[in-house]
């Protein structure tokens, strides 16, 4: 009787590594790079918004009335990726993960939202030019190691739903909820 190696058809999702003494399957170390690689995404992502915030508040406290729109919205805008990102608290997250704000959580919705934070902090002064780069670079940054680490770009957002599919929609948790329209709650 032989002893199924890790090239073995016998045993399913193997592969070998140079580096670990266990097929990829059974190594939890290797296991939790991909969810230390998306707590540090998601870390570095909350402080940047909440600085975004910080900076938008100081712009806004000029007291002229564009300053004050702007600052008022643009730290509106960051603190709402922030409830995003940190997908807390729930009583946020009801309101948030809705059919209406489902673009909120894919790439393509925290990129769109992203550049617009980032053109508007580039008008605020010098500490809104370095934070508009920064948040650029960490959307980048995201993307570039998503292409690299496809598991864990899709920990980080959801993948956005089909335009026929009008019904139905996914939630932080990953559970598909179907459209309660129509219908008493």
């Amino acid at each position: 009787e032989t002893q199924p190696t890790r090239h073995s058809p016998l045993v399913p999702n193997t592969i070998d590594l140079p580096f670990a003494d266990q097929p990829f399957t059974e190594n939890p170390a290797i296991m939790s790079s991909k969810h230390r690689l998306t707590r540090s995404f998601r870390s570095a992502s909350a402080v940047v918004y909440l600085i975004n915030t910080v900076v938008s508040v100081i712009f806004a406290s000029k007291k002229v009335y564009l300053h004050i729109l702007i600052g008022v919205l643009m730290a509106l805008m960051s603190l709402t990726m922030l409830l995003v990102t940190m997908e807390a608290p729930p009583f946020a997250m009801k309101v948030l993960d809705t059919k209406r704000f489902a673009f909120l959580f894919t790439f393509r919705g925290r990129y769109i939202i992203d550049l617009i934070i980032s053109l508007f902090l580039f008008g605020m002064g010098i500490l809104g030019i370095i934070m508009g780069a920064v948040t650029l670079a960490l959307i980048f940054g995201i993307r570039f190691v998503g292409v690299r680490h496809p598991e864990a770009f899709s920990e980080l957002f959801r993948q956005p739903l089909e335009d026929d599919d009008d019904d139905t929609f996914v939630t932080y948790d990953g559970q598909t909820l179907e459209s309660t329209e129509g219908q008493q709650v």
